[in-house]
């Protein structure tokens, strides 16, 4: 193992009492190894390691003894992550017991026990947050990940004059450029929401000069997906805040960079009245829609469960048997694997966020909270992105996702804490209003 490998694995076994005593501590690096995936760094015997274990454990059994308040859960998003969480365990059970299912049962509980790693620590990190600066920090240390990769990634751009494809880092949910291109979509908010509300002068310009980077950075991802999101979200923003005319410069900006740079290949690619615009990728997404959605129609209520992708039932199900792939659509991965139930659920669960989000705004600006009121507008924007990229990629339990989604629900239950404290308070003490933003 090499000396960075030593190093890590030290850090990390140095790590796990703290994550037991400060699971605050471990719900942040928890969001290191799933983002940035550190332990690859590592090579060699280091990488096999269950780093994700080490720190998830610990963490768990510190929050249940050390943490509490255990309302911060009753919320309707950690209700809705908790029924959907058994609906993929009742499909689950009911797919493995179906004949024509029964031959990827193994397949199907691996990814079970994958997708509940995810929102188990979906729900912990809702329960752990409980106060403003801590949810400032784990928005920080998401957003940071990303930071890193977009930053290091504008060498590459320039020297390549976009040429070369960006990727994220190995063996992780964003290693593919479809998928990373996702990923920096996502966080494009995030970057913007960081750049007003953070009051250090650096902080700001780190995350205004990432805000920048990313927009070429997703086009250089070459991820058509990406791209759609990419439209999506910044028009939203121009729609819908009000400091439009302070972001439309920023974001034609990132946008004449991109064009700049953009080589040939990227252009044809992205060029939509070419004749081969319908080229071998878009065939196959709609193949394997079509597969979903004929797959569902037989099994409406449950699906066929988990990895239900395999050549055997698309012989069955597809147009085109030969061309096997994953779903390529949150939507209609949901459908196939849980039927028009499972698709409902994790609807509403989106939905949820936006009526939360809409609602947080609204009373922040009637409380006279600015900085929720921003966090409000901004961060449901990455819902944006995940919901028009990810419907052409297969990407329905992505754990940026369910972050986002924690990010909302804290920010719900953390604010109407505050404001029913602080209406008691000024009805007792009118000279007196307290903010919790600074302060771990």
């Amino acid at each position: 193992m090499p000396i960075r490998g030593v190093i890590l694995l030290a850090f990390f076994v140095a790590s796990t009492p703290i994550c037991f005593f400060r699971p605050f501590y471990g719900i942040l690096l928890w969001i290191i190894i799933a983002f940035a995936n550190p332990e690859w760094y590592a090579w060699g015997a280091g990488s096999l390691l269950p780093w994700a274990m080490l720190v998830a454990i610990p963490t768990l059994l510190g929050a249940v003894i050390f943490v509490r308040g255990w309302n911060r859960l009753a919320t309707r998003e950690a209700v809705l992550i908790a029924v959907l969480w058994i609906w993929f365990t009742f499909t689950s059970l009911v797919s493995t017991n179906t004949p024509l299912f029964a031959a990827h049962a193994s397949d199907t509980w691996y990814r079970w026990q994958f997708v509940s790693k995810i929102l188990l620590m979906t729900l912990a990190s809702m329960f752990v947050v409980d106060r403003f600066s801590r949810l400032r920090i784990f928005i920080l240390v998401m957003a940071g990940c990303f930071a890193f990769f977009v930053l290091k990634a504008i060498p590459v751009m320039i020297l390549s004059s976009g040429t070369s494809r960006l990727y994220g880092p190995e063996h992780s949910m964003i290693s593919d450029n479809n998928d990373f291109g996702l990923a920096l979509t996502m966080t494009l908010p995030l970057f913007l929401c960081l750049a007003q509300t953070e009051s250090k002068r650096w902080v700001k310009w780190l995350f205004g000069i990432s805000f920048i980077a990313t927009i070429p950075a997703i086009f250089f991802t070459y991820s058509r997906g990406a791209l759609v999101g990419l439209v999506a979200v910044l028009s939203m923003m121009i729609l819908r805040l009000k400091q439009r005319w302070v972001i439309a410069p920023v974001i034609v900006l990132g946008a004449l960079i991109a064009v700049l740079f953009a080589p040939e290949a990227w252009r044809e690619r992205m060029d939509p009245t070419r004749e081969d615009a319908v080229d071998a990728s878009a065939r196959s997404r709609l193949n394997a829609w079509t597969y979903c959605w004929r797959l569902a129609k037989d099994f409406p209520l449950t699906g066929g469960g988990f990895e239900a992708f395999t050549p055997e039932l698309f012989e069955r199900y597809a147009p085109d048997s030969r061309d096997v792939h994953g779903p390529h659509s949150i939507y209609f991965g949901v459908l196939a694997e849980h039927g028009f139930t499972g698709l409902l659920l994790y609807l509403t669960l989106i939905l949820s966020c936006f009526a939360s989000a809409r609602r947080i705004a609204k009373l922040a600006r009637f409380h006279g909270d600015d900085q929720v009121a921003r966090y409000a507008d901004i961060v449901p924007f990455s819902l944006v992105a995940f919901m028009t990229s990810g419907a052409f990629l297969g990407r329905a339990y992505f754990d940026y996702f369910f972050a986002i989604v924690a990010c909302i629900a804290i920010l719900k239950k953390l604010s109407q804490n505050e404001w029913a404290t602080n209406s008691a308070a000024e009805r007792e003490f009118p000279q007196e209003r307290s903010r919790a933003w600074v302060g771990v």
